[in-house]
């Protein structure tokens, strides 16, 4: 109930009150599960969170194997997308909503922050690898990560489906890596 509350209505609709009259349940019979609000929120916070707890992608010398860089790049991006977009799915709206729970803030912060620095160095890597200089590969990678939270919100919301936003997303990052590489040969 309280997953169906948030996704539906928000963070913000979420009480003990709320659960237990969506479940047909009094208060007490709530309570004898969850504390109070906070312990409900954490629990919920758990449930979804966990889907964040991967290891680092390891170093794209020990995967690169027979392919290119460029090939290595195209099937990173596919893969990475893939696997963000299972993650919306899993959890649909909850994650994205309970990033509004400020009893959460530094449980969120600290997600975005370990997923951010792992792929932001990841990427800048490879892309400099391929012929960009450092900065200018740091800053193609902040902005191919960023898009993120947008299509978070797009799949989440049904505003566009997972293959348009795969279709757009990949076409904008090879476009976008060749531009650069074109860049650099300047």
């Amino acid at each position: 109930m309280a997953r169906m509350i948030v996704e539906e209505r928000g963070v913000g609709a979420l009480s003990m009150e709320s659960v237990a009259a969506e479940a047909g349940v009094s208060r007490g019979l709530v309570y004898t599960y969850f504390a109070n609000r906070t312990g409900l929120v954490h629990e919920l916070w758990d449930e979804v969170s966990g889907l964040w707890d991967v290891e680092a992608m390891p170093l794209y010398e020990e995967i690169l194997g027979s392919q290119s860089l460029r090939q290595l790049f195209d099937q990173r991006v596919m893969s990475n997308t893939r696997w963000f977009l299972d993650q919306v799915e899993s959890s649909g709206l909850l994650f994205h909503r309970l990033q509004l729970e400020p009893v959460l803030e530094s449980s969120v912060a600290e997600v975005r922050k370990r997923v951010e620095r792992n792929n932001l160095e990841w990427w800048a890597r490879l892309v400099e690898a391929m012929g960009v200089e450092r900065e200018r590969a740091l800053v193609f990678s902040a902005l191919v990560n960023a898009p993120s939270q947008v299509m978070w919100s797009l799949l989440a919301h049904d505003q566009a489906s997972r293959s348009a936003i795969e279709d757009v997303f990949f076409l904008m990052c090879g476009s976008a890596l060749d531009q650069m590489l074109a860049a650099e040969r300047y």
